[in-house]
């Protein structure tokens, strides 16, 4: 027998015995995990579970929360058992109970309060520190109360921010970047619904209203099977349930934006929540500031959900969400108008059918929207300047996924998702209205394609913990099948210690492409055809967590590589015409991202908070741009510094203040100019610009500090919170764009080209402050 047939046959061996052996006698523990305000099941609450033996506890197993709060213990002996239920934001609860029989289950449910005001964790783990997903941060909108936002308003989106290996391109820009990878490479889920734009104007805020939330999870890299479509990372958000005890809610009122949720019981067995936001910047910059370049913004967002309980092991809950910004140009005159929107809606309904010993199965069907225009009228009636972009998208997506207990160390989580896509572009080097309308200048583009997963689970001993995956895809514009591998392992040496690891491939077969020589927002969203090919990445990650002083403090360390093919952008000479499709205008590359993340957590206590710092390269080669050699992308950033503190003052006050530094962004600038005459046309004198090669030049580096007060008091019996926040606190005016300007000539009303040239500066959102209150009924 060769040596290969036998160590396949030592892992069968091991696993056939680890199931044989997790079928023996026992009892398990069932039941769900509750917020004792909303009566909504918390998602991620760990379980631990010791035998008392004359009060010495003696750790027997763990568990964690998954969907509507449930959770599974692995099966217990006859004995008397401590059973201790914790989560972020919540005061720990404890249970004894005493198991007596050597089969069945013993149903167990509790409700856990909300605790004083502090972030006691930020990183959701498992109970032995041995993550089911590695690279995965989970976080409660509990514990976001202290951290400042530029609206006053607690969101989820300014601490995503905070975290390493994530990072924003500008503050005008409505995307992140998460290992190098670009804001279109992200799968963002919200209750698995995917979402083309997560996020408003400059990241401002999420398109999610924090008060809707129930959990966050982003996954930075090497994700699971369960997930795909995208390259880099995974946003999957869950929405809570409306409480189904009485009609309550919040309204908060800001300086620029304001907020309302309401929720309650229709029905016994039907519950509602319906939650929006509106900011009104723009109103505010006509009063105060009605001769300043700033761009004006604005955006309105809503969701509403509706929950049906056929039963305990049944469920159903209709999704609606929507919202839209606006980015226009003041009245100024600057020479030119530009304007931006976008618009998501999203209509989802999900069906939830779970026995609590076996399975749970998931069904979705959801109709996607997403709408995106841009355009720049250049009112000197130059048309060198000009453009228009639109991308009207529609999606219909059927997906059901089941996952099946076959031990207590052994699951296995299986599959498939078909999308239907119908897609309307539009990118000119002109601009004019009857481009927003007239469906003669539109390229269509219809396809669909289908997905199958399976992955499994597998804890053969308490130490070692394993994710194998794959995933199927076929693509309508296709003719080959695409598989992608997916591994990742976790091992426990000791309570303390963590080491990791991952590697998964991906594809992804729709291209967000930017115009590289505009810093206004210029999306265009484009298929995989027969001449535009699939992305494609590959993952690795590798790294370890260290616990210290009774896991107060973490520290973690990961090193992550990812390349990248088929990745597009604009050619430098890009042709538009009706008759000339856009795809014509792309030009294919390779990249390569690689980079470590520290990360020093402190999770508990009146002063708690994070540290962390990401040093990384990004890299891209198009044998048809920067004359074939390798340049770096605008969002590239060698260094990133984040940190974030939090201190209870008092019971019922608080202050958080964040800190952020990253290496200024790359842009392609002029380096000089020559002059040469016209043969043809004596006295005729052009003038020609050399350029920097791509990215070369570094906007200054970028820094910026914000401070947020919270108190929290009762008017009228009502709980309000008070807040202050400060933005930009010591008014760092950190560069938005750079470009080179010249003197002007008022008697004719033009600008002199032959003066000496200077480099001017745009700058965005300098200091600002913002209050308002939130009140509670």
């Amino acid at each position: 027998m060769s040596n290969k047939i036998k160590i396949i046959s030592f892992f069968v061996s091991i696993f056939f015995a680890t199931i044989i052996y997790s079928q023996n006698g026992g009892m398990k523990i069932t039941g769900y995990v509750f917020d004792s305000e909303t009566k909504n099941g918390i998602i991620g609450a760990n379980i631990i579970i010791t035998k008392d033996v004359q009060f010495n506890d003696l750790f027997q197993t763990g568990a964690a929360t998954g969907l509507d709060g449930q959770f599974v213990t692995s099966r217990l002996p006859i004995g008397k058992y401590k059973v201790t239920f914790r989560n972020m934001g919540y005061k720990e609860k404890v249970e004894y109970v005493d198991i007596s029989k050597t089969s069945g289950a013993l149903e167990l449910n509790v409700f856990l309060t909300s605790a004083a005001v502090q972030i006691e964790e930020v990183i959701v783990r498992d109970t032995k520190e041995t993550e089911e997903i590695i690279s995965a941060v989970d976080i409660s909108p509990k514990m976001l109360n202290m951290l400042p936002s530029l609206s006053g308003e607690i969101d989820v989106f300014k601490s995503l921010q905070l975290l390493p290996g994530v990072k924003v391109a500008s503050e005008m820009s409505s995307g992140i970047y998460v290992r190098g990878g670009s804001p279109d490479q992200n799968l963002t889920l919200v209750d698995g619904t995917m979402l083309y734009n997560p996020s408003h104007l400059g990241n401002i805020a999420s398109t999610f209203n924090t008060y809707a939330l129930n959990d966050v999870k982003l996954i930075k890299g090497a994700f699971p099977a369960e997930y795909g479509g995208r390259l880099s990372s995974v946003l999957d958000v869950k929405l809570r349930e409306g409480t189904n005890e009485r009609e309550k809610g919040v309204i908060g009122i800001g300086t620029i934006m304001s907020h309302a949720t309401l929720e309650g019981p229709i029905t016994a067995k039907l519950t509602y929540i319906v939650s929006s936001r509106i900011m009104y910047y723009d109103q505010l910059q006509e009063i105060f500031q009605k001769e300043s370049v700033t761009p004006r913004n604005n955006f309105f967002d809503m969701s509403t959900k509706l929950n049906y309980k056929f039963s305990k092991e049944q469920n159903i809950a209709i999704n609606f969400m929507y919202n839209k910004d606006n980015i226009y140009s003041p009245p100024v005159n600057l020479g030119f108008d530009y304007k931006t929107n976008w618009s998501n809606m999203n209509l989802s309904a999900n069906w939830l059918t779970m026995n609590e010993n076996s399975y749970i199965l998931r069904s979705n069907l959801s109709f996607i929207k997403y709408k995106f225009t841009s355009s720049l009228n250049d009112l000197t009636n130059s048309i060198e300047s000009d453009y228009f972009s639109s991308s009207d998208l529609q999606d219909i997506s059927v997906k059901q996924d089941v996952d099946l207990t076959i031990s207590d160390e052994f699951t296995i989580k299986s599959g498939y998702e078909f999308i239907f896509h119908k897609y309307q572009l539009v990118n000119w080097v002109v601009y004019h209205s009857v481009l927003e309308t007239s469906p003669d200048h539109f390229e269509n583009h219809n396809s669909f394609e289908i997905a199958y997963f399976l992955q499994s689970q597998w804890q053969p001993f308490g130490f070692l913990n394993t994710n194998f995956g794959v995933r199927i895809y076929k693509f309508s514009n296709l003719s080959d099948v695409k598989f992608e591998p997916r591994l990742s392992m976790s091992i426990a040496f000791s309570d303390n210690f963590l080491l990791k690891g991952a590697y998964a491939e991906a594809h992804q077969f729709l291209h967000l492409i930017l115009r590289n020589d505009i810093r206004m927002p210029t999306d265009l969203w484009y298929p995989s055809t027969g001449k535009i090919k699939p992305s494609f990445s590959r993952q690795s990650v590798a790294g370890f967590d260290i616990y210290f002083d009774k896991k107060i403090y973490l520290f973690s360390v990961e090193a992550y590589y990812k390349d990248f093919e088929n990745i597009y952008e604009f050619r430098d000479m890009p042709y538009y015409s009706v008759k000339n499709p856009i795809e014509n205008n792309f030009t294919k590359g390779i990249g390569e991202a690689y980079g470590v993340e520290f990360f020093l957590n402190k999770r508990a206590g009146k002063i708690s908070g994070w540290l962390g710092y990401t040093i990384s390269w990004t890299k891209r080669l198009f044998t048809e741009l920067n004359a074939g050699k390798i340049f770096p992308p605008q969002y590239d950033r060698l260094h990133d510094i984040s940190f974030v503190m939090t201190y209870e003052i008092m019971k019922n006050l608080s202050l958080g203040i964040t800190w952020s530094y990253s290496t200024g962004s790359g842009m392609t600038m002029p380096t000089g100019k020559y002059y040469f005459t016209n043969s043809e046309i004596d006295g005729i004198e052009n003038q020609n610009v050399n350029y920097s090669s791509r990215n070369e030049y570094n906007l200054p580096d970028y820094h910026k500090m914000d401070l947020n007060i919270k108190y929290s008091t009762t008017m009228f019996s009502l709980p309000t919170d008070f807040f202050i926040n400060i933005y930009n606190l010591y008014n760092q005016s950190n560069a938005f764009a750079q470009y080179i300007a010249y003197d002007f000539d008022a008697k004719k009303n033009e600008f002199d080209y032959t003066s000496t040239p200077k480099l001017n500066q745009i700058t965005l959102m300098p200091f600002f402050p913002t209050f308002g209150f939130a009140v509670k009924f």
